[in-house]
């Protein structure tokens, strides 16, 4: 195979993960062409380890503030495009690690299809638990006889894009901070053509859980982070879903907003309060492009 692969990783403060992550990229069974670490102004060993690490093929970008991890790819990929000439870009956490064939299963999966806007990995828990489910789309055994499911969205937990395709429809939009940025981002690449799930691209996800957190229980001190969650999510669905999914999630969130008062354990306002809050944000938010 002769394209060229950038991967590019997100970090913050975990550089223990990172070096993990890092080594697993270097190992595929094909090589990358080059490796951008973006660095969203970690605190911990992250500056030391990767100065040490930096070369012709690993190019490290310190940033001059947290942007989140939306901020974090967008600038990623934006480094990409201005200093490789890769012709595809491999997306992720710095808390993913790729086994030693997934790259060369994304590059053979491209060699089956005509076309494609993304492809998304089949990614495992630490115990080996499928995670990051991309939801399928409705004529989703088009190419299954391949290993290939056809999906609606993914995250950027192991993303593997044309460059052409990110030159088309722009770079994910910083102002999400977090949540759903990769949606709405494999979103508009599924409109120029359909995303795929690559069985056989195995990658592991070494997040802290296999389970998403919900407003209703998780720790008072990341309240404030679901307003984006909500607000992103109301966005998406206005922009790209329908009046009606629009009409459906809206009141899906007013109940969310109103159920939290009965069973959330503790700041029972404040988690109702930043559900509708996002909600109604998410009606009028316009990120910039």
């Amino acid at each position: 195979m002769n394209a060229t692969v950038c991967a590019i990783v997100v970090t913050y403060n975990r550089s223990e993960l990172l070096k993990k992550c890092l080594s697993a990229i270097k190992n595929q069974s094909v090589g990358v062409t080059h490796i951008v670490v973006i660095d969203n102004h970690s605190t911990d060993a992250t500056e030391t380890i990767m100065k040490s690490m930096a070369s012709d093929q690993v190019l490290y970008n310190r940033l001059d503030d947290n942007y989140g991890g939306a901020g974090g790819f967008k600038r990623g990929i934006s480094y990409a495009l201005d200093n490789t000439h890769d012709q595809y870009f491999w997306i992720m956490d710095d808390d993913t690690m790729p086994t030693s064939t997934a790259l060369e299963n994304l590059l053979h999966a491209t060699l089956s299809l005509s076309d494609f806007g993304f492809l998304t990995a089949n990614t495992h828990w630490k115990d080996c638990t499928p995670m990051n489910v991309p939801p399928i789309a409705q004529n989703w055994s088009v190419a299954a006889d391949k290993g290939l499911i056809r999906v609606q969205e993914a995250t950027f937990v192991s993303l593997f894009v044309e460059r052409k395709k990110v030159e088309k429809v722009g770079l994910p939009f910083e102002e999400f901070f977090i949540w759903h940025d990769d949606t709405e981002f494999t979103t508009r690449l599924s409109k120029l053509a359909p995303g795929y799930f690559v069985t056989k691209a195995l990658v592991v996800h070494e997040s802290a859980g296999n389970n998403a957190p919900l407003i209703y229980t998780d720790s008072s001190n990341r309240i404030s982070r679901y307003y984006y969650l909500y607000r992103n999510e109301m966005y998406i669905c206005k922009k790209h879903k329908g009046s009606a999914v629009t009409l459906m999630t809206f009141l899906r969130d007013l109940f969310v907003g109103i159920k939290v008062l009965i069973v959330a354990p503790d700041h029972r306002a404040k988690r109702s309060f930043t559900v509708l809050k996002g909600t109604f944000s998410g009606l009028v938010f316009r990120p910039r492009g």
